[in-house]
């Protein structure tokens, strides 16, 4: 109870407390009210360790990252309180407290005078309902999904043949990036790596990864690995959720996620084209599929090899067989033109008889018409031959002037003369009356 009898130096009746003093008053009061330790149940945001190892965070009203929460309380976890917890969590227990985690804690409820605010300093945790939380959200996700036909949509997109070009969504520089780019490495294939940055753990992380899955495809995967080291199951509570699980089934190319468990199976595991157990699993995956396309391309052209061999040689022995029928089709043929070039021959040899006699003769005919047509055999049977001075054939003393230069031809030489007159003959002068 808060007593309200205080007065000033003036005199005046106003209560007037001191800050040390109004605290106290609510720190009395507090432990009046609660003076044992409660349980009480909220979600972790702004978790935060100092190096003495205390842990502080504020437990709040469940809600979106995206919006402020309704009711805020800080925690403080000592370090002494901290070791225990942590031995209830068992392994692991650094990440089963994580930024976004519902929780169920106990401790007692006290003022921080030095910033004058109420907060709980926590003595232990119940590992169960964080759990339980999870697989009650992890279970009505996945009825979500199936009952929207969801849970195959990226299992039955078909994976590339040989998909070289790769989103890569993970933390920039983890270990889990440096493991799968030396698998990829290691196989000597040509890969395309597309690293898209995110937060794969904390508070709001699985906004960021969906948003970074939509991002790989904008830049043209061919296929996206989705990858992260092992963790305690708070850590892995974004791959649970309803964000990253439809960022998956809302994608066009295949979804390979190589998340570090071994135990249980995330909701983004579930949805995607293919779950692997770390992210070495998810590039052995990829190669295994680039080596399988390799070694059936090598038995294509093996079996090419193979079947180019057989048909040259039984090209080769229709050729040979070819060949044989050839040369004795050539030979007959050739015996064949010999016989019929030897007939020709002697047809035409036939043939070149007969016309050189027909031309003898004829020859002979033509040579005795010629005889008997050659002037000289007219001049030796006293006949002579006329021509003017130049040389032009008289066959009539018409055209001769007296003076007129005459040769005459005889058999045996000619004599040239001059015209004294010219007497027409009586038969002359009468054919032409």
């Amino acid at each position: 109870m808060i007593s309200a009898d205080r007065s000033t130096a003036s005199g005046d009746d106003t209560s007037t407390y001191e800050v040390a003093e109004l605290l106290g008053e609510l720190t009395v009061a507090v432990e009046a009210a609660l003076p044992d330790e409660i349980w009480i149940r909220g979600q972790i945001r702004n978790l935060s360790k100092s190096r003495k190892g205390h842990v502080y965070f504020d437990l709040v009203t469940p809600a979106p990252a995206e919006k402020s929460p309704e009711a805020v309380l800080p925690v403080v976890l000592f370090d002494w309180y901290r070791k225990i917890v942590n031995r209830i969590l068992g392994p692991g227990a650094a990440g089963q407290m994580v930024d976004g985690v519902e929780v169920r804690i106990r401790g007692n409820v006290s003022v921080y005078k030095a910033r004058g605010q109420l907060q709980l300093q926590m003595k232990t945790i119940d590992p169960a309902y964080t759990l339980s939380r999870l697989a009650d959200e992890r279970d009505r996700l996945l009825a979500e999904l199936k009952a929207a036909g969801l849970l195959e949509r990226n299992q039955a997109l078909p994976l590339p043949t040989l998909p070289l070009r790769v989103g890569l969504v993970t933390s920039a520089g983890s270990a889990a990036e440096a493991d799968f780019r030396k698998v990829l490495s290691a196989s000597g294939i040509g890969w395309e790596i597309l690293v898209v940055d995110t937060p794969v753990q904390g508070f709001g992380s699985e906004q960021r990864i969906a948003g970074a899955l939509a991002l790989a495809e904008q830049h043209g995967a061919e296929v996206i690995a989705l990858v992260r080291g092992g963790g305690a199951r708070t850590e892995l509570a974004p791959f649970d959720s309803a964000a990253v699980a439809h960022a998956v089934t809302a994608r066009s190319v295949p979804v390979l996620t190589g998340i570090g468990h071994e135990i249980d199976r995330s909701v983004a595991d579930v949805v995607a084209h293919t779950a692997c157990n770390t992210p070495t699993a998810c590039a052995a995956a990829l190669v295994e599929r680039a080596g399988r396309f390799d070694r059936a391309t090598l038995a294509l052209w093996r079996g090419i090899e193979g079947a180019a061999i057989a048909r040259l040689a039984a090209d080769r022995r229709l050729l040979d067989a070819a060949g044989q029928r050839t040369g004795a089709a050539v030979a007959v043929s050739c015996r064949s033109a010999r016989s019929d070039i030897r007939r020709l021959a002697l047809a035409i040899d036939r043939a070149a008889r007969h016309c050189t006699e027909r031309a003898r003769l004829r020859l002979e005919g033509i040579e005795a018409q010629a005889r008997a047509y050659d002037p000289q055999r007219a001049l030796e049977r006293g006949w002579s031959i006329t021509t003017d001075g130049a040389g032009r054939l008289l066959r009539s003393v018409t055209g001769i002037v007296p003076g007129a230069t005459l040769r005459t031809r005889m058999s045996d030489g000619t004599v040239t003369s001059t015209a004294d007159a010219v007497t027409p003959s009586e038969t002359t002068g009468s054919d032409h009356d």
